[in-house]
């Protein structure tokens, strides 16, 4: 008797549990019908290379004597440009900055500058753009070595580039709207509504980040660090209901 009981109780739960399911599917279904529209969000991601690469470093030179400090700057000049040629990188992608002049003036007990000349901060950059990325990467690893050689000098970051991005976010809106079309779809089917034509559609910001970096911001992303890339589409979709 007891066996028979408890075979009851569980039958009656189930059904229980099934009646629930399918009257929160009718009420979702209902509200739908009633709105007159379903509202989806599709999806879209595809990695990308970096196709373009820069790279920049400052020569700098120090001294009271004006002259010396340009003497100083040519002679460490000429060792960067042999190491930046090392590289083998073509002529037109190397460019070289003009030189600054800054002055440097003595410094007070209380921290303010005087009217006294201290010394001269000449500078010059090299600038690099290739389309060979990983060469970039390379040449920006290693110019710290020339610290070494006596040369002061700053390093910018290098940058990773994709230039064929507005080509791109064409391809990835269709296939985001193609996502959420796929996804409304199934909502139909188990909705027991019909889908009718599109009311309206929002594209929302894009995202590149570093490949698999679940980075994101309201204003979108654009990552510069990184040779291998993602970019992520999103936009929402009204459809009418039928």
């Amino acid at each position: 008797m007891k066996k028979i009981m408890t075979v009851f109780a569980v039958t009656v739960a189930v059904c229980a549990t099934l009646i629930w399911i399918a009257r929160v599917g009718s009420d979702t279904a209902l509200s739908i019908k009633k709105n007159g529209f379903v509202n989806v969000t599709g999806y879209a991601k595809k990695g990308i290379k970096a196709d373009l690469g820069t790279f920049e470093t400052v020569i700098m030179a120090k001294n009271a004597d004006l002259k010396l400090a340009y003497d100083k700057l040519a002679f460490d000049r000429e060792i960067v440009r042999q190491f930046i040629d090392g590289f083998h990188f073509p002529e037109a992608d190397i460019r070289l900055e003009p030189v600054s002049v800054q002055e440097r003036y003595k410094v007070n007990e209380k921290g303010y500058d005087t009217p006294e000349l201290d010394h001269f901060v000449v500078s010059q950059s090299f600038k690099v753009r290739s389309p060979d990325v990983l060469r970039v990467q390379q040449i920006a690893t290693e110019a710290g070595d020339l610290l070494g050689k006596g040369i002061e000098l700053r390093v910018v970051s290098p940058e990773f580039l994709y230039t064929k991005l507005e080509e791109l976010k064409i391809e990835m809106i269709g296939k985001a709207a193609s996502n959420a079309k796929e996804r409304a779809e199934v909502l139909s089917k188990n909705g027991r509504f019909r889908l009718g034509n599109v009311s309206d559609m929002r594209v929302g910001v894009f995202q590149i980040t570093p490949l698999n970096s679940n980075d994101v911001s309201d204003y979108g992303m654009n990552d510069t660090t990184s040779i291998d890339k993602e970019i992520k589409s999103l936009v929402e979709v009204n459809y009418f209901v039928k």
